[in-house]
């Protein structure tokens, strides 16, 4: 206590000027005079510039927390819209089996590829379906658009397909509307040749190729392809069916078995 009072009388002075300016500045901001009002409105625009830096650096922190919620919102926006669109090509992938279903009267076993190239010298997948799920040998293996191959072995829980694209892979086809027969085998990427097809026959480039009643492993009518080009073979009377297959081969994840038992 002693300590205070020196202090106080060391510093009286200033402690009174000090208690008169605070006194000072509560009779004028509690004041109701219009003068004062004035005075006070006055000073408060004349000294304005030093609350700048602060609502500078306030907005610029509400902007920098405001960018960080729309950046979060932002992403989860971008995993939303990437889940749509990856349900929208597994429904139209859907909507296109059961149009197949429907029209061919076939019953189909789906199946997810777990690897591809089972085997070294072929073109091949190794499917999640096998024996227990009703898978036999030599079924057809279609995507949501048409033929991709057959089934050449099986075990219990698994099975493996030979694709289209082994240089092995035979099919018997037919090009519509003429009804020409012939026989399919792969080129390279999604283009095939159809061998085999008489000269004399119609076929024009855009006609759609199926599955031939006379295919030893295939139902008829399933979609293979459509032709892109035709030309005649060199010392042969046959023509040559260059086509495209409906499936594109380097984007498959999920197949589709023709269920014999069906």
């Amino acid at each position: 206590m002693a300590k205070i009072d020196l202090f106080f009388k060391k510093n009286l002075d200033s402690s009174v000027l000090f208690i008169c300016i605070l006194v000072s500045f509560l009779l004028i901001f509690s004041n109701n005079n219009q003068r004062i009002q004035n005075a006070r409105s006055t000073t408060l625009d004349t000294f304005s510039f030093l609350y700048q830096p602060f609502n500078w650096l306030d907005n610029q922190l509400f902007l920098t927390k405001k960018l960080e919620v729309l950046s979060h919102e932002n992403l989860k926006l971008n995993l939303e819209n990437q889940i749509l669109s990856s349900n929208k090509i597994e429904n139209e992938r859907l909507r296109n089996l059961l149009k197949f279903r429907k029209r061919n009267e076939l019953n189909f076993i789906g199946a997810d590829i777990l690897s591809k190239g089972i085997n070294s010298n072929m073109s091949s997948v190794l499917l999640d379906r096998g024996l227990v799920d009703g898978v036999d040998n030599n079924s057809v293996v279609l995507s949501s658009r048409g033929i991709v191959g057959k089934i050449i072995f099986v075990s219990d829980n698994h099975s493996g397909v030979q694709l289209v694209s082994d240089i092995d892979f035979r099919l018997s086809v037919k090009i519509l509307p003429s009804e020409t027969e012939g026989i399919m085998r792969w080129i390279k990427s999604d283009i095939c040749e159809v061998v085999e097809v008489q000269t004399t026959s119609d076929v024009q480039i855009g006609d759609v190729i199926l599955t031939s009643n006379l295919s030893i492993y295939s139902p008829p009518n399933l979609p293979v392809g459509e032709v892109i080009s035709v030309y005649k073979e060199s010392n042969s009377s046959n023509k040559v069916i260059r086509m495209k297959l409906f499936s594109d081969l380097s984007t498959l994840n999920q197949l589709f078995i023709v269920d014999k038992e069906g």
